[in-house]
């Protein structure tokens, strides 16, 4: 197919595709002349993958890259491959207790509708008909209010998109360590090792990621005040 028959396919721009034929996230075209390729359903079903992961998951193009070329993975997904152990992790790794309205959690919210209805766009937490929410995202949501009396509001330029990066990236990296665990784990150990195996690892993986996290946020500050040290020497200079 022609570019403006891609175009018409998948709703992108040829701007935009050329950007991503650059970028490497697409193969080149079939160079039949001068000015003019050619593109076949391979370009197209990449076309509509990118498109649904910008769109649906807000995936940056960097991880979109990684997931577009990433080998098939050697039958992590097969049932036969622990086939209860998922049954088994849930009940281990799900908070129990009663769920609560999820209204009442935001009650200190200048619009506790409003704010719901984004979280849950965002992807952050899920709410029943019932308005109910689980344990689980009662936790995460007492834990945004908590963020919000800290000062981190919209009113300081905290929206939501940010925390559609979060989610995204959480995810991203949830659906990875899944599939290694059942394509390097699954072939090797039984149901009942493995479930623990990753109920202990979880834990120690979350740790692993706060101290990855707290290392960096450092960093970035010792940058920060490197920049601005230099800055204030050069003024100092410019001053005598």
């Amino acid at each position: 197919m022609r570019m403006r028959d891609l175009e018409r396919a998948s709703g992108i721009g040829r701007e935009t595709i050329r950007f991503y034929i650059r970028e490497g996230l697409l193969p080149e075209p079939l160079r039949t002349a001068r000015n003019a390729a050619l593109y076949d359903e391979e370009h197209l079903a990449r076309l509509l993958a990118i498109r649904r992961l910008r769109e649906d998951r807000y995936l940056p193009l960097g991880v979109i890259r990684v997931l577009l070329d990433a080998p098939p993975e050697s039958g992590w997904d097969s049932p036969d491959i622990l086939p209860h152990v998922d049954r088994l992790l849930r009940a281990r790794l799900e908070l129990t207790g009663a769920r609560e309205p999820a209204e009442a959690l935001l009650a200190g919210a200048p619009d506790p509708a409003g704010r719901l209805a984004e979280l849950v766009e965002a992807g952050a937490i899920d709410v029943a008909g019932d308005g109910t929410v689980s344990p689980r995202d009662a936790r995460i949501l007492r834990l945004l209010e908590d963020l919000g009396r800290l000062g981190f509001t919209r009113e300081h330029g905290y929206e939501v998109e940010g925390l559609k990066r979060y989610v995204s990236a959480m995810r991203w990296l949830a659906d990875a360590q899944v599939r290694e665990f059942f394509r390097l784990t699954g072939p090797h150990v039984g149901e009942s090792e493995a479930a623990d195996m990753a109920e202990r690892g979880l834990g120690l993986l979350i740790e692993l990621m706060g101290e990855l996290f707290t290392r960096e946020v450092l960093a970035g500050i010792a940058a920060r005040r490197a920049r601005l040290g230099a800055g204030d020497r050069t003024g100092d200079g410019q001053g005598d």
